[in-house]
């Protein structure tokens, strides 16, 4: 997945995005979900606060038969949102961000052949460094951006590309 962890990525900046599907012979893919996470997901319960973050969109490939033209295909590059402005209407605000560590996620809707009740569910992550103002190295963002408590090549593992069952 594009880009890659650790890469800096300032408010409004255009960047590349590049996602190599799960689908291949034997394996469909259904559609996919980009979203910017500006924290991970505590828990995966029920929460009025579950994630924050942005999302990017729903996108999909062409991969026979599962979908046989693209109606939907992933733009080559997304421009990051500035969190400092209001977005919406409503009662979001903004807030200001530097040398934060967010995570670009791809949640991929997929089956394999193997019966299940429902549609698999694969995802990667990517942190990236949003806002970057200082002299650190990539290298030194990205242990930055490994969760404390997690293992780092349990990280890494999930930012590559899944392998069926």
């Amino acid at each position: 997945m594009s880009p890659a962890n650790g890469t800096r990525i300032a408010p409004g900046e255009l960047f590349r995005f590049e996602y190599q599907s799960i689908a291949e012979y034997s394996v469909s893919s259904y559609n996919y979900t980009v979203i910017l996470f500006t924290e991970l997901p505590k828990n995966f319960v029920c929460s009025t606060n579950f994630a924050t973050g942005h999302t990017f969109g729903v996108f999909d490939v062409a991969n026979y038969p599962a979908v046989p033209y693209a109606r939907h295909p992933a733009p080559s590059h997304f421009i990051m949102p500035d969190f400092s402005k209001k977005t919406g209407l409503g009662w979001q605000a903004g807030m200001t961000a530097s040398n934060a560590t967010f995570y670009l996620a791809v949640i991929e809707e997929y089956s394999n052949g193997v019966h299940t009740a429902g549609h698999r569910f694969s995802l990667s992550i990517n942190p990236i460094v949003y806002n970057a103002t200082d002299s650190r190295n990539e290298d030194e963002d990205f242990l930055e951006a490994v969760d404390k408590d997690s293992n780092p090549e349990a990280q890494i593992a999930l930012s590559r590309h899944p392998t069926p069952a």
